[in-house]
């Protein structure tokens, strides 16, 4: 019935036809916590193609539905309200839009504690009768008491097994602050089955949530303690939500006892010199054997398989991974020649080498002592060592001519000074500071990675004349419209935002890569529209400030045709100076609705420079050799842009 009351509340505003519109209307009010965010950032992106194409009857209606989700969810919905009520909408509408699920809430409890006092009523009634029918039944034959009693047996029976499947719904009725925790009131017993809880772990900041189907009788209630503190919501109307929010990692304790709930930490009982547990002769040679395969693991050897003579190295085959950081590197000059060593533990298969690379240049492949391999390579001229891992193969060799390199960035810079003077760009590293981005495994983050490729591309660009600014060039949270509200103020030519992927879970983890370059536009594809909700998420209030006229600055035709063009030529080139050592998948140039991009009032593009959560893109994304090439790559498809389009 609830469920009616809230569709025809909808459909009183109006007849919206949209598909993805009717199936908010239709399953928001039924669907969890998870659910309701899904079909909330489907509306963020019906809203902004309805921007884009222009259509005021379009974009009021997903607003209205906008506010109903914000006020359910949490979010701030200020700026969805300034928007209708610029679009003529009534003050008394958005009064109702966001008071829907409160009335209906409010309906639910009404009901319910109707019930409860109908069923308490007819509880004192029941008593009554049976204590009238005692005496009557005292005066009348013993037989025909049974007969009664038994008939009325039956009767209740039948009313218990009509009442058994229904059930009841549950309320808090006081939530009281104790010592090491809130502790809840509940109308009705629960189960551990019946409790949702999970943990969000970031910076400094540990959220420790717990979700069960009730109702809470009274407002959202905050309890502050020595290191933690507690909040108690309705999260949606029929879900409560505790969230216990620390600055460390701790204990937390979720216990049930008849019907009550307690949320807190767990009690550290003191105890004087506790006897140990024996155990059995059969555990320890358990642990015994556990123990000596973690060793052994840990203790197992790395070794060489084989080395093969490349174009300016030596690629080595390993039987296993190995980290960039037990890599160690000495340069130096010895007399005419100069030197790089280049040490790591593990065992060379096979005798001394000595790899000629070419007249000047050769490498010596050696096992230096029983534990650590080395390599040492000489050159007649100064070079850089160069160092690429990708997964079990290592490439050990000369960097090109860095003279050269810099004569070649002279030649470009005359052909191409004339095209090039004055221009200005903007380069934002995704993320930063408390949103660290996705996540990958041993610690790596995506707000690492992009700022060291963003601060190698500013370098690269500066060498080559262009006016270089950055959004962030430390480890800072950057607001999405202070990014773009930069670019602006600097009357950039370009804006180019950095970020890296990760795949939605772990089953296309390994299966899930590629370099891929966006230009804002609405998606169209599934795999455009999973990146965008990805690098989205960073922000949730801030997409709500990116007004129709904020869309329409950007969204016209002329920068839509620029920013392709840009990402066309900056992917081309990225792909073209990174193959050059590596093997990459191209994900090509895709269409998507990326917040970070809206702002910008020139053309602007979005660089998914890998994805963190494939083994072997984690590895090369975390080498500054990899990050050097990209940030070239990127260098040399603006310079291409640029020459094009004059």
């Amino acid at each position: 019935m609830l469920r009616i009351v809230f569709i025809f509340l909808l459909f009183c505003l109006s007849a919206f036809a949209n598909a993805e519109v009717k199936k908010f209307d239709q399953f928001f009010l039924i669907s969890n916590s998870d659910e309701k965010l899904q079909l909330h950032q489907q509306l963020k992106s019906l809203y902004i193609q309805s921007v884009i194409n222009d259509n005021s009857e379009e974009k009021n209606e997903i607003l209205k539905r906008l506010i109903i989700s914000s006020n359910s969810l949490g979010f701030d919905d200020k700026a969805y309200v300034q928007e209708l009520k610029e679009s003529g909408v009534s003050e008394e509408e958005i009064s109702r839009l966001k008071n829907a699920l409160k009335v209906i809430q409010d309906q639910k409890i009404k009901k319910e504690q109707a019930k409860i006092e109908t069923n308490a009523t007819t509880s004192i009634n029941k008593k009554e009768d049976k204590k009238e029918d005692k005496k009557e039944d005292k005066k009348e034959d013993k037989k025909e008491d049974k007969k009664e009693d038994k008939k009325e047996d039956k009767k209740e029976d039948k009313k218990e097994d009509k009442k058994a499947p229904v059930q009841k719904e549950l309320f808090v009725l006081d939530v009281k602050k104790i010592d090491n925790g809130v502790l809840l009131d509940l109308s009705e017993k629960i189960s551990q089955k019946d409790i949702k809880n999970f943990t969000l772990k970031g910076d400094k900041n540990f959220r420790y949530v717990a979700d069960f189907d009730g109702i809470l009788k009274g407002s959202k209630r905050n309890f502050e303690f020595k290191d933690f503190d507690i909040v108690v919501s309705q999260f949606d109307p029929t879900t409560m939500r505790l969230v216990l929010t620390s600055k460390k990692e701790l204990k937390v304790k979720i216990e049930l006892k008849n019907q009550s709930f307690f949320m807190g930490l767990e009690e550290i009982e003191k105890k004087e010199n506790p006897k140990p547990k024996p155990i059995t002769k059969a555990q320890n040679e358990v642990k015994k054997l556990a123990v000596k395969k973690e060793i052994d693991k840990k203790n197992e050897p790395l070794y060489i398989l084989k080395s093969i003579k490349e174009k300016n190295g030596v690629n080595l085959e390993l039987n296993n991974d190995i980290d960039i950081e037990d890599i160690k590197i000495s340069s130096f000059k010895d007399g005419k020649f100069y030197r790089s060593i280049v040490s790591f533990e593990a065992i060379l298969e096979g005798d001394r080498k000595k790899i000629n690379i070419n007249k000047n240049q050769s490498i010596t492949l050696t096992q230096y002592n029983k534990t650590t391999v080395r390599l040492v390579l000489s050159s007649t001229s100064n070079f850089k060592t160069s160092i690429d891992l990708d997964d079990n193969e290592l490439f050990i060799g000369f960097e090109k001519n860095i003279k050269n390199t810099n004569q070649k960035t002279k030649l470009t810079e005359k052909k191409s000074s004339v095209k090039k003077a004055g221009k200005i760009i903007v380069i934002d590293p995704g993320h930063g500071g408390k949103d660290p981005g996705t996540l990958g495994t041993k610690g790596v983050k995506e707000k690492d990675i992009v700022l060291n490729v963003g601060l190698k591309l500013g370098n690269e660009l500066k060498k080559r004349g262009y006016k270089i600014y950055y959004t962030r060039s430390t480890d800072k949270f950057i607001n999405l419209r202070d990014r773009t509200s930069m670019a602006n103020e600097k009357m950039a030519d370009l804006f180019i935002s950095i970020h890296a992927n990760a795949a939605p879970n772990k089953q296309k983890a390994k299966t899930l890569e590629g370099i891929e370059t966006f230009f804002l536009s609405p998606a169209r594809s599934e795999r455009s529209k999973k990146a965008a909700e990805l690098e989205n998420q960073s922000d949730f209030e801030e997409m709500n400030y990116f007004s129709k006229q904020t869309f329409l600055n950007f969204l016209n035709r002329e920068k839509i045709v620029a920013s392709n063009k840009l990402a066309i030529d900056v992917q081309k080139s990225i792909l073209s100076n990174v193959r050059k050592k590596y093997k990459v998948v191209d994900g090509g140039v895709r269409e998507a609705p990326f917040w970070v991009l809206v702002g910008a009032q020139m053309p602007a593009i979005l660089i998914e420079t890998g994805y963190i959560s494939h083994p072997s893109e984690r590895n090369r994304l975390i080498n500054n050799n990899f990050q050097e090439l990209l940030a070239i790559g990127i260098a040399n498809g603006i310079e291409s842009y640029f020459y094009k389009n004059q």
